[in-house]
Formats: C-alpha cells, structure tokens, sequence
C-alpha cells in the first residue's frame, strides 16, 4: 500500500493473536528499515506502518509470543538511537487491538476514565493495563495523527472500576513525563456523550 494512503484498515481480529507490539521511530527512513527488518527476522504480522504526527514513523505488530518477541528486538535494534517508543504486550487484551480500528462500537452513560499520553506506545501499553485491571469497555483511541504525536483513550464502566483502571493505567507508564494526565467524570451528561459520538 503507498505510503502516501494511511494504512488504518484494520486486520483480519476474528483470530485474537497472542501479542501485539509496536515502536515510534524518529525519522522515517530509520523506521522503514526498521519494518523491513522486522519481517525479515520473523513472520509477524504488520497491523500498521505509517509515517505520523509530527513527522515519526509509527509500526505495529501482531503474532505469536515468540515471533513477536524477535521482529520488536530486530527493529529496535535497527532503530537505535532513533526509537522514541516501544511497547511490547503478550496476551494483551482483547478489547485493545479492535479499539486502536475503531471497532468497539460500545456506547456508555457510566462513568468515563480519560488517559493522555506523550506517546502512542505508552498510551497503547497503558490502555492494556486499563482494560485487566477491571470491568470497563474501551470507549475510543485516538493514536498521533492530528494531536502532535500524542495518544489518548477513553473507557467507560462503574465508577469504582473506573477509578481503578486508571490508577492502573497511570501506574503502567513509565517515568520520563509520558503521562500527560488523567481524568474521571463520575456522571457524563448525555448531550456531552452525544457530542463525541458516545451516547
């Protein structure tokens, strides 16, 4: 597929594989290296590739544990002193691979728990330990384009497992200022869901 047509169609889910990983490389023709090593060493699957906001170049994967494991290890390599991000989930969750497509189709009146992230790799690894650490739906997840690189995501549930989630998914980040903030709102009003396309 060109370069030039973002590649956000999403994979054939009707199989959950078993990881998911990605990495943001800086420079774009660092990050195409990066994807063509990666295949090379092993037979991951590429769920994207493209260059994002604000110029990096973002690749995720998905596959086995242990093909997974080696494509991420290659392209890190590759990617050097040029890798932003990384993430790496064994057995992430299910809701969490469909979320990044658009394909949760979940609409809410609980209580909403809202994560920013300086990065698309802490936010996906954040948004992983969101959704296990209780009963919450992924709402959306938005991943660079248009917000300067960032990512951010929304989930919805009780508001005790709300609160939960996002401890979780605040305590998942790493230190260096990649949590960019959190918030919970207890009862969203209706017309503030309609307008965001939850309600």
């Amino acid at each position: 597929m060109p370069l030039k047509t973002p590649m956000f169609k999403a994979p054939d889910l009707t199989i959950q594989p078993e990881a998911f990983a990605g990495l943001e490389v800086s420079g774009i023709p660092r990050g195409l290296v990066c994807l063509d090593a990666l295949v090379k060493k092993a037979a991951s699957r590429i769920v994207l590739a493209n260059p994002v906001s604000p110029g990096k170049f973002l690749i995720l994967i998905d596959g086995t544990v242990a093909e997974v494991e080696e494509s991420l290890l290659e392209a890190e390599r590759i990617a050097g002193d040029q890798l932003i991000d990384r993430f790496f989930l064994p057995f992430a969750h299910s809701q969490l691979e469909a979320g990044v497509f658009g394909l949760t189709n979940v609409k809410s009146d609980d209580s909403l728990g809202i994560v920013e992230c300086a990065t698309t790799c802490a936010g996906i690894r954040s948004c992983d330990a969101a959704l296990k650490a209780s009963e919450v739906q992924l709402l959306v997840i938005h991943l660079s384009a248009g917000i300067g690189g960032k990512c951010w995501y929304a989930f919805a549930g009780e508001l005790y497992d709300v609160q939960a989630s996002v401890l979780a998914a605040t305590n998942a980040i790493d230190q260096g200022g990649k949590l960019l903030g959190s918030e919970i709102i207890p009862a969203p009003h209706p017309e503030f869901l309609e307008s965001l396309g939850l309600g």
